[in-house]
């Protein structure tokens, strides 16, 4: 029991409700990669899965190691596991290395060079450009820290095939776009505790109207992107109607936040962001099939 109870306090320590979305949405780049019969690569798509959960999950860790000092000022942060002791900060790195390790190594016993090469972008720009070098010093962090929660999109497409397509990247550049929205509706609702931190969070440097303009305008990208896959690739007409669909909602309280930003206007933004990015995922793989 005591061996479950820690190796849950390590789990929790990796903040599996962030990595879990990005988990998913590289499953699903590996699964199109697979193409419309995707069980002849079961076996490269179980290795998307775990070298995934590995990176991210160690990416998570290595960054809360850098963040220990503001996560122990700001109250969203003060209960985490390295904060309160539960975990020593050398387990806690060695913890994050291991895991990295494990992200990196079977794709390159399984030669697997672009994938390889993507998961340590993705693990630099997260822990080194983002959380060490630009968390604390740019309101533009997440901009240029961004591009790491695109990339299991491109890991888990390029596990699987070699082969180019314009698909993956178009995925890509909306979850980067997607960040943004997600970071900053979550930064407006805490930015005391981002303020106290010493954290430049655009929210927490620019005015309430420029920084819900800078999100709605963000949203506006999202919403372009997802809808112009379907004049990029051939897709049924069920496509374009269901992201419209998906589209508005977002749309909506993009809009809303803009004209009156407050707690209720970010909090409805940012849970709905998270809803129609693993909604638009599982379209684009239920889409696949049909």
């Amino acid at each position: 029991m005591k061996i479950a109870g820690e190796i849950l306090i390590y789990l929790k320590y990796t903040k599996p409700r962030v990595w879990g979305l990005l988990v998913y949405i590289g499953v699903v780049g590996a699964i199109i990669g697979a193409g419309t019969n995707p069980l002849p690569e079961l076996s490269l798509i179980m290795l998307a899965t775990f070298t995934l959960i590995a990176g991210t999950a160690g990416s998570e860790a290595i960054t809360n190691y850098i963040d220990r000092d503001i996560d122990s000022i700001m109250k969203r942060t003060q209960k985490r596991p390295l904060v309160t002791g539960m975990i020593s900060p050398s387990g806690a790195m060695t913890f994050g290395i291991a895991l990295i390790f494990l992200s990196i190594v079977p794709l390159l016993v399984f030669e697997r060079y672009y994938a390889a090469f993507f998961m340590i972008a993705g693990i630099v720009d997260n822990v080194l450009i983002y959380s060490y070098f630009l968390k604390r010093k740019s309101s533009w962090n997440i901009v240029f820290g961004g591009f790491s929660g695109g990339l299991p999109v491109l890991i888990g497409w390029y596990v699987v095939t070699d082969a180019f397509s314009i698909i993956p990247w178009f995925l890509f550049t909306m979850v980067v776009i997607w960040i943004p929205i997600h970071i900053w509706s979550i930064a407006y609702l805490y930015r005391e505790d981002y303020s106290n931190a010493g954290v430049p969070m655009l929210p927490v440097m620019y005015p309430d109207k420029i920084s819900a303009k800078y999100i709605a305008f963000s949203a506006f990208l999202l919403s372009i992107f997802s809808i112009m896959i379907y004049f990029v690739e051939i897709h049924p007409i069920i496509y374009l109607i269901v992201t419209l669909v998906l589209v508005s909602p977002l749309i909506h309280y993009s809009y809303k936040f803009m004209k009156n930003p407050d707690k209720k206007t970010s909090l409805s933004l940012f849970k709905y962001s998270n809803l129609f990015l693993s909604a638009f995922f599982s379209l684009i793989l239920i889409i696949m099939f049909i």
